[in-house]
């Protein structure tokens, strides 16, 4: 027996599966024509946004600075680094308040748009809280920034903070330790001590073992103490004064870092506790 295979139906599915991939990719080709319409209205869209916001009408006319002491106005205006063209619509705030912080001297900023076309720069700076010796000599703040390099005809009324080792710092660099913080309160305290009324710590340098050597300057003695229980030392001192019947400038070193007991040295070297 003959059989007649027809090869025709075969081919006429392929034509078919063929035609149906045709609207398919028309499909596909409308879509990606609408993506590059809207990416293009899109381009177009931005484009004309910062033509919109660099207008000459919303370029920034006034800058104001407020609670600054030490920078001048015009030094914190001129951090910013804004131009002539620059837009009120366009600054980014947060950046430009971290430009003003650069400057050791300023601990806090804040930039605000004052529309129509100001910005405000609120500032809180830092003070001066004692001058720092390790290579050369400094302004430090409460904080521990060195805030400037002081000349060798630069005579500030604070207290000197003498480094343990001489040491190379650069200015903005926090350098606060917690012997530093303890040899600053030492300070404040020996102001306040009745024990030595009328006296003021001239230098107060910081020694490896963790005590300090508190100058007054000349004819009066180098005291040395510990910054635990400042006020019962101080105390110490004034009751062995009294006991004495001497004033301090008899003596050339004062130790205080005993638990019983306070060791002068008269000018003879002689050592005399109490």
């Amino acid at each position: 027996m003959i059989r007649d295979y027809q090869t025709s139906k075969p081919r006429a599915g392929a034509k078919t599966r063929r035609g149906e991939r045709l609207p398919l990719l028309s499909r596909l080709i409308k879509i990606l024509g609408a993506l590059l319409i809207l990416g293009g209205t899109g381009v177009g869209l931005r484009e004309g946004y910062n033509a919109f916001v660099r207008l000459p009408y919303f370029r920034v006319a006034e800058v104001q600075v407020e609670g600054n002491l030490q920078v001048a106005a015009q030094d914190i205006i001129a951090s910013l680094g804004l131009t002539s063209d620059t837009s009120i619509l366009e600054v980014d705030l947060e950046a430009l308040a971290g430009r003003v912080l650069e400057n050791p001297w300023i601990r806090e900023a804040t930039v605000r748009r004052r529309l129509p076309l100001s910005l405000t720069i609120q500032v809180v700076e830092r003070m001066p809280e004692a001058v720092f010796i390790a290579d050369r000599r400094y302004l430090l703040s409460a904080d521990g920034v060195i805030l400037a390099e002081l000349g060798e005809d630069e005579l500030p009324t604070l207290p000197t903070l003498r480094s343990a080792t001489p040491r190379h710092v650069a200015l903005g660099e926090r350098i606060l330790t917690s012997q530093m913080i303890q040899g600053l309160s030492v300070w404040r305290q020996f102001q306040l001590a009745n024990a030595l009324q009328g006296e003021r710590a001239l230098e107060i340098a910081m020694v490896g073992d963790g005590s300090y050597v508190v100058n007054l300057g000349q004819q009066m003695p180098i005291i040395r103490l510990h910054a635990r229980d400042l006020e019962g030392q101080l105390r110490r001192l004034g009751a062995a004064l009294v006991a004495s019947g001497q004033g301090l400038d008899k003596f050339t070193d004062v130790d205080l870092r005993f638990r019983d007991r306070v060791v002068f040295k008269l000018a003879a070297t002689t050592a005399v506790r109490r």
